[in-house]
């Protein structure tokens, strides 16, 4: 499991697009053999009216969508054949873990009121967002209830409940949990369900959806337990300052997953108009810049319709529009190979004598191994002097591309060149 564990390759498996978990694993199998090492699901619990899957009516039925059985303990052993499945591929199954709030037609909201958090007037709040294109520049959730996990008076009975839930994933041979809104959430709680899932399942492992926070709410999530939070890299031009300043403030600290997309951003090959080069230099930089990657279904594929946790069904599967599942093999091999690209550690950038050349030197905490990458920014393709660069560097150190010593790299339009110095 360390592997696993240490070194996250994350195919998040999204599924409406799927349908019947019946039809889950031979996306899994392709995901195996582009490396990945975890499947990631989001909520398959039954959702309350609205239909989303981030509005959960019951926790402990899942939805008919995915699990067409009777009754639970069918569901539960469908899905326990479905991580039987994929481990035998090599692959861990993470699932979305939603302690915030509820769909507001949940029976808790009747049951524990007092689990909640209330108005002024008595009703259960809805939880939202800021969101500049709201009036009032927020969102408010309707079909949400919000938890009350840090105030309520009957916290030790709410805490239980949500450890029931863990704990049913656990039984089911789940080993991963994407903890939805993790710092909304009390690292109290945090605390008390992953100390008890360890001691439970050792090798249990927890990835905090942390966008959005402060360095210091992401910081107290690693403290917490969590194992993996989500980094803003996607969101990069390559040319600011700040991502490279949030790689510094995490390094060493906490381990962090990139991602070129996911399932709550346009798609890249919509917002890049198809650019394949583009995606792949895209996809290159999220997995070698930080400990871990994740890419939602599709992907590989250059789907371009978004996912939607309402609309989305099987007939939005799309038709390839290219196939990068060499390309992503290849890249994640590199990964893989050298231990520079398995940590959040130290990255510095290098002048490279050219506005339109990113070039990144990255090291080891322990400062025992460095690479280099080198991101052509143009649509068209430039030559790098490699030797210049490594000079700025600072370094006497052997450029090794392919197995030769080349004093110039050749960087196709949105090429990418990675080094081991």
């Amino acid at each position: 499991m360390s592997q696993t564990k240490h070194v996250p390759f994350i195919y998040n498996l999204f599924p409406p697009l799927v349908g019947d978990v019946g039809k889950w694993s031979g996306h899994v199998q392709r995901a195996s053999e582009m490396g990945f090492n975890w499947v990631f699901l989001n909520p398959i619990h039954l959702t309350g009216a609205s239909g989303s899957l981030y509005a959960i009516r019951e926790y402990f039925r899942f939805s008919p969508v995915f699990f067409p059985m009777d009754n639970f303990d069918a569901q539960k052993a469908a899905l326990k054949r479905f991580v039987l499945e994929s481990r035998e591929l090599g692959v861990e199954v993470m699932v979305d873990l939603v302690v915030n709030h509820t769909a507001y037609d949940n029976p808790l909201t009747r049951d524990h009121r007092n689990w909640y958090k209330l108005n002024g007037d008595g009703s259960i709040k809805n939880p939202g967002a800021a969101d500049d294109s709201a009036p009032g520049g927020f969102v408010t959730w309707g079909d949400l209830n919000e938890i009350d996990n840090e105030h309520s008076s009957d916290r030790n009975n709410l805490y239980e409940y949500w450890w029931k839930v863990v704990n049913m994933f656990l039984d089911c041979g789940v080993r991963g949990f994407r903890c939805d809104a993790a710092y909304q959430v009390p690292n109290d709680l945090w605390r008390m369900l992953i100390g008890r899932a360890r001691d439970r399942v050792p090798e249990a492992t927890f990835f905090a959806e942390s966008l959005g926070c402060s360095m210091e709410q992401t910081h107290g999530l690693a403290d917490a337990g969590h194992d993996f939070v989500f980094n803003s890299g996607k969101w990069w031009d390559y040319r600011q300052g700040w991502f490279l300043d949030q790689l510094g403030q995490m390094a060493g600290k906490t381990r962090s997953i990139c991602f070129p997309e996911s399932h709550d951003t346009q798609r890249l090959a919509e917002e890049w108009g198809g650019d394949v080069d583009h995606v792949k230099q895209h996809y290159l930089f999220s997995a070698l810049i930080s400990s871990g990657v994740m890419i939602p279904i599709g992907f590989e594929y250059g789907f371009h319709k978004k996912p939607h946790v309402v609309h989305t069904n099987p007939y939005d599967y799309e038709g390839a529009s290219y196939d990068l599942t060499d390309f992503i093999r290849g890249v994640n091999k590199i990964k893989r190979s050298y231990r520079v690209f398995h940590e959040d550690n130290r990255v510095e950038r290098v002048e490279s004598g050219n506005h339109d050349i990113l070039a990144l030197k990255k090291t080891t905490l322990d400062g025992q191994e460095k690479a280099l990458i080198l991101f052509n920014l143009c649509a068209h393709d430039q030559s790098a002097d490699v030797n210049s660069v490594l000079s700025r560097a600072g370094g006497s150190a052997t450029l090794v591309v392919d197995g030769k010593n080349p004093n110039q790299v050749r960087l196709g339009r949105f090429g990418s060149a990675v080094l081991s110095l």
